[in-house]
């Protein structure tokens, strides 16, 4: 009976074949830590690691973090007030008027982009357009409420900005860059996971600060000194 292969090609095959498994067995040892398992099929050994399922787990956290942001910016708007309540009496118009002014704000409080935008350019450029939408929302009440100026529109949204969004904000970031510390820190992790998770942890931090420059600077408190003049009476 004919042989189907020569003796050579059945060693070389056999030589292919032990240097392939030597290679599989060193990729085991040395990603270890990271295989989430190993798959024989008849195309090959796949190898699968645990970056996806560490990644996963992350992002998961991230998104628990800016949900839990979002809601906490949403709930300290409602609390604001464009108008000054001890000089108007509690109508059916201002409480109008709050609302509509309120709106945009909280709308806002769902843009999950603040950081990026406040890094980009300082911050003027989004108090800018935030109070482009407070003064289209309080146009038509201006006639009821002459105080409801371009001038009070911006100082309300240096409001928000100064006392409810760069607050919230500061404090994600921190936590963020805890977390991502600590997953840095694990001796389980590939380096292209960490790689990431540093990308991430400077990134916030670099929030951070931008948000603590934007926290400091005089001339938005002086916009928002007009809030709190009742105060002072």
């Amino acid at each position: 009976m004919k042989e189907f292969f020569e003796p050579h090609v059945i060693v070389s095959l056999a030589i292919i074949v032990g240097t392939l498994s030597m290679v599989a067995i060193t990729l085991i040892i040395v990603l270890r830590d990271k295989i989430s398992g190993v798959h024989v099929s008849r195309a090959g050994v796949e190898i699968r690691t645990n970056d996806m399922s560490a990644w996963s787990k992350v992002v998961d956290n991230i998104e628990r973090i800016d949900s839990s942001t979002c809601k906490s910016i949403r709930k300290a708007t409602s609390g604001l007030a464009i108008l000054d309540l001890e000089k108007h009496e509690m109508s059916a118009d201002v409480m109008l008027v709050i609302l509509k002014a309120n709106q945009p704000l909280i709308c806002a409080a769902y843009e999950n982009h603040h950081t990026r935008e406040l890094l980009n350019n300082g911050g003027d450029a989004y108090i800018a357009d935030k109070t482009r939408d407070i003064i289209e929302v309080v146009r038509y009440s201006r006639t009821l409420f002459s105080e409801l100026t371009n001038k009070k529109a911006e100082a309300f949204a240096c409001l928000w900005l100064k006392k409810i969004l760069l607050p919230n904000l500061r404090r994600a970031c921190v936590e963020k860059v805890t977390y991502y510390t600590a997953k840095i820190a694990l001796s389980g992790m590939s380096k292209s996971v960490k790689e990431m998770l540093i990308f991430c942890r400077d990134k916030n931090e670099r929030y951070i600060k931008c948000i603590d420059k934007l926290a400091a600077r005089m001339d938005i408190d002086e916009k928002i000194a007009c809030f709190y003049q009742s105060e002072t009476r």
